[in-house]
């Protein structure tokens, strides 16, 4: 019962965000370059960062995607914030990017703005830099189904903790600029085939789960994870960051 009503308030809490002054805020949109203009693009982008976004204040990152439908474009990061960052004025800056970035741009999504779930991420320092690659697992989950999807994250915290996973895990929500219904799992790292494994086990997450929590839980759980999803409610791609085009702080 304990499980429910605090899985309820993190649910309930995004209803709210607005009056949540503590929530770690996050936000990102995409972006198409012209047709033979990817490198003056580049170098506009860059410009522009160096001149506005030098402190970790007003830093922003720039990460491009490597597959799938949006392989080519570009994902401007925003965070980590808080929702009294939105107060600020920055027009000086919205102005020189309309004058010099936006004419070099073919189409781009508008904002979305995300809510890191600390309770159910792991390793997640939002202070350090950015790692070189991520892995985003999306996640649009049914209406109904928020208590089975959040209490496979909130076991594998666990798991996580215990045995001292080595990855990183950030597990977002949307609250702006989309369906509140989406999530997305956040996996940074720097080399491909880097060790993510545990430090106190060989074992996989699934066996330890099972050890935690009992005999077949991990497939008990995962099944109604899986049912926790609309049909069409997981889709996964790789990022790289761009360094020219991000903060450097």
């Amino acid at each position: 019962m304990k499980k429910l009503i605090y899985i309820l308030s993190i649910i309930v809490s995004t209803i709210s965000y607005a009056q949540q002054q503590d929530a770690e805020i996050w936000q990102t949109y995409r972006i198409k370059s012209l047709k033979g203009k990817t490198q003056e693009f580049e170098k506009a982008v860059s410009k522009k960062t160096r001149m506005f976004n030098k402190t970790p204040e007003d830093a922003i990152f720039t990460f491009k995607v490597v597959d799938g439908q949006d392989q080519g474009m570009y994902e401007r990061v925003v965070g980590f914030k808080n929702w009294s960052w939105f107060n600020r004025s920055n027009q000086k800056e919205m102005d020189y990017w309309m004058k010099n970035v936006d004419p070099l741009i073919e189409s781009q999504t508008g904002w979305i703005v995300w809510e890191r779930i600390k309770e159910y991420s792991h390793n997640w320092n939002p202070g350090n830099a950015p790692s070189k690659h991520q892995l985003r697992r999306s996640r649009m989950v049914k209406p109904s189904g928020y208590s089975d999807f959040l209490i496979v994250h909130e076991k594998m915290k666990k798991v996580y903790d215990k045995y001292g996973y080595k990855g990183i895990k950030g597990l977002f929500r949307c609250v702006s600029g989309g369906s509140e219904q989406m999530f997305l799992i956040v996996s940074p790292f720097d080399e491909y085939g880097e060790n993510t494994g545990f430090d106190k086990s060989d074992k996989n997450t699934a066996e330890l789960y099972n050890e935690m929590f009992g005999d077949d839980a991990w497939q008990k759980d995962i099944l109604k994870y899986n049912s926790s999803l609309v049909d069409w409610g997981r889709s996964a791609e790789r990022l790289t960051i761009v360094k020219s085009m991000s903060s450097q702080n």
